[in-house]
């Protein structure tokens, strides 16, 4: 077997590792580089391998640098099958027409501000998306499906996001069986709403993210607690709690731990505000999965009308909606996207409040360098929100353990649930840092030096 990291290679985007079994080529992922998409120059624009070539594509996740070049590469002449969960393959649909219509603006604006200069075209289109829905194939977790002749997949819940799976590849490789296995983004163990990452046993070859490979994250009961003070303060205050969150996964997860407070942690109850048009879509195919989660959390949403949603609870709809709540007096809370605060209605809600030492930003994610999500994590005097500088006055709170990614003491517990007898380790989905960090922790259980591979290095293993 031959395995080929096109992607996410001391780094958290871009995933793409292309596996070579016997005459079959399998595609793991094909997400987006953290590059601009409309830009000519961008690597996501170039395929190093054939997508003709390709006999099947087997897709982790529906977060986007795992899927967000999919309707690319049907658009370059995939023909086959595109392996999702079902509930992925829903993610997806709704995940990947959001980034046409995004790109399709960002040209827009490009021709507007730069009028004298040939904008360039987006990495795909909106019939581009639906080509590529047509070729999704859904695959429910612990059901073997043969992707090619003599290579079987079985996906596992990784307990990141909803859908997400653990990939595990069996073939047959002179005369003895084979089982090549990727974490995909592995979740965190008990943080109340999905279950555990499932174990699989017998690996030969495993391929493992990294993301937090440096870092133990506060227990899920230390970090309720520490809401729970967050909010009990804008009580007290009459202030407001503005929550940059992600629109899959963090949003629900952060709208079900208050929703978790109010109910069992004598908390009282103050609005909560999504605001976040595509968190609103993907939180109805959250509603449409209610097997997912944990019996505990069943236990607790089912005593509302719907699952993430509630009295306290309101799903803004319209710019109006989310306009009148930068003048609507606290306490209440606010959960809006992007989750990094560069885009979206996130910016309007933290002009409004940031200089106000009442108020307060609880960051839940992951900061990227650079961003104004990261200024606001590091603590700056001044920030520069839609060309106008603040004060940055208000409180903030970084509470990265509601990532959904798994830290280093889950990674090295999975590790070795597997048994410890794995004959090649990799690493992946990280940055240099926290992958160097991690490679000790994974090579008490694996027998072959573990590897942090280059961009495009292949390995015969």
């Amino acid at each position: 077997m031959r395995i080929t990291f096109h992607g996410a290679t001391r780094q958290v985007t871009g995933s793409a590792h292309l596996l070579e079994i016997g005459s079959s080529r399998i595609l793991l992922d094909c997400g987006l580089f953290d590059s601009d998409r409309i830009d000519p120059a961008s690597q996501n624009r170039h395929l190093p391998f054939d997508p003709e070539s390709l006999d099947a594509v087997v897709v982790s996740h529906a977060h986007n640098d795992h899927i967000g070049r999919l309707p690319f590469l049907v658009k370059q002449g995939y023909k086959g099958n595109l392996y999702v969960t079902p509930a992925t393959g829903d993610i997806t649909s709704v995940m990947l027409r959001d980034s046409a219509r995004i790109q399709r603006e960002d040209v827009r604006l490009a021709h507007i501000r730069h009028p004298h200069i040939e904008a360039p075209e987006p990495l795909f289109e909106l019939y581009d998306v639906e080509w590529m829905i047509e070729r999704l194939a859904r695959v429910p977790y612990g059901e073997p499906r043969e992707i090619a002749p003599g290579v079987m997949l079985t996906y596992h819940n990784a307990g990141h996001i909803l859908g997400s799976a653990i990939v595990q590849i069996d073939f047959e490789e002179n005369g003895r069986p084979r089982r090549f296995v990727f974490t995909g983004d592995l979740g965190r163990r008990n943080t109340g709403l999905l279950p555990d990452p499932a174990i699989v046993k017998d690996v030969d070859i495993l391929v493992s993210e990294s993301t937090y490979g440096d870092k133990e994250l506060d227990p899920y009961e230390k970090l309720l607690k520490q809401l729970h003070a967050i909010v009990a303060r804008a009580i007290r205050l009459q202030g407001k709690v503005v929550i940059p969150a992600f629109s899959l996964g963090r949003t629900q997860r952060m709208v079900y731990c208050l929703q978790e407070l109010y109910a069992t942690h004598k908390l009282r109850p103050i609005p909560i505000f999504v605001d976040s048009p595509l968190a609103n879509r993907l939180t109805d195919i959250h509603r449409d999965y209610p097997d997912a989660y944990t019996p505990e959390a069943r236990a607790l949403m089912d005593k509302d009308p719907m699952y993430f949603g509630s009295k306290y609870v309101e799903y803004c709809q319209t710019f109006e909606d989310s306009r009148r709540l930068n003048y609507q007096r606290g306490p209440l809370i606010i959960i809006s996207s992007s989750g990094m605060c560069e885009a979206g209605r996130i910016r309007h809600h933290l002009r409004h409040i940031v200089s106000d030492p009442d108020n307060a930003i609880v960051i839940v994610s992951y900061q990227a360098e650079d961003t104004l999500g990261r200024k606001l994590a590091d603590g700056v005097e001044r920030v520069q929100i839609l060309d106008h500088w603040y004060d940055l006055n208000a409180a903030v709170y970084v509470l990265d353990g509601f990532s959904g990614h798994a830290d280093r003491n889950d990674l090295a517990w999975w590790y070795e649930q597997t048994g410890g007898n794995i004959e090649h380790g990799f690493l992946v989905h990280g940055e240099p840092g926290p992958m160097d960090a991690l490679v000790p922790v994974m090579q008490r259980f694996v027998k072959n030096p573990v590897r942090t591979p280059d961009l495009h290095e292949s390995f015969e293993v």
